[in-house]
């Protein structure tokens, strides 16, 4: 196969794959971007803010833990340079808190994009 015949792309079956950064081919480069660079449209921000209140509506329904997780997260937000990954890791922990509660798992799903796609 020539190289410029050449098939850089990449199969998966089944399951779920979540990528960050990714490059693939000759002299393919992955630069990872700041927590709030996201797609085009995609206001980061305004959507951790619905999430804070979807969070705060719904608290009576939401085991204690979420409370905790939640804090930390708004902590982490609130961060000059938050972690993405600690970000990640926190918003995967409140879904599957959240999930019982669809208004709030679908609010944390929400941000939980939009913070990968930036990821």
């Amino acid at each position: 196969m020539s190289e410029a015949s050449a098939n850089y792309g990449i199969q998966q079956s089944g399951g779920v794959s979540q990528v960050g950064n990714q490059a693939v081919g000759p002299g393919a480069h992955a630069v990872g971007g700041a927590l709030w660079a996201t797609a085009p449209g995609v206001d980061v921000p305004a959507l951790v803010a619905r999430l804070v209140e979807v969070l705060d509506r719904h608290r009576d329904e939401l085991p204690d833990a979420t409370r905790a997780v939640a804090a930390e997260l708004r902590l982490q937000l609130a961060r000059q340079n938050p972690e993405p990954a600690r970000v990640t890791a926190l918003l995967q922990r409140l879904a599957a808190l959240a999930a019982p509660v669809a208004p709030v798992a679908s609010a944390v799903t929400e941000v939980l994009r939009a913070v990968q796609q930036a990821s």
